[in-house]
């Protein structure tokens, strides 16, 4: 799973809804857009048996992810190429269960890189809160 104490950046979401819920909504490597509001699109690609998505924001950035592990409730993934100022970028999306509901958390580990690399935590941090903020307001 992920690198948990090791992540960079993490954000999490406590929600009242079914951890099953959430991750039927969440899970999927090609359903960001579903629930993301910043993600236009996303199409998913085998390339040589591996599973990559193209992502689309809704302000027409590109990035290109390669999902690396899933399990129950996570899903882990790497970007190969993206507008962010990062290098070797790893992240973590998973639901855990709690005794009212679940919480969601999301975390990364990269390194920041070029001019704008100091700007790298607050993107990301952002991006996740906008995220998670979606679905507090989708599930409570």
């Amino acid at each position: 799973m992920s690198r948990g104490e090791h992540n960079r950046v993490q954000r999490m979401v406590a929600l009242k809804a079914a951890p099953e819920t959430v991750w039927a909504a969440i899970g999927g490597f090609g359903v960001m857009a579903s629930w993301h509001p910043l993600i236009a699109s996303v199409e998913v690609v085998d390339i040589e048996g591996e599973a990559y998505r193209h992502l689309t924001t809704t302000e027409g950035e590109k990035f290109f992810e390669k999902l690396v592990e899933t399990g129950p409730n996570y899903i882990t993934y790497t970007v190969e190429d993206g507008p962010l100022p990062t290098d070797d970028y790893r992240a973590t999306l998973s639901v855990v269960p709690e005794e009212e509901g679940c919480h969601v958390f999301w975390g990364a580990y990269f390194e920041p890189v070029g001019a704008d690399g100091h700007l790298a935590d607050e993107i990301v941090a952002k991006f996740y809160e906008i995220g998670l903020e979606a679905l507090a307001e989708r599930y409570g």
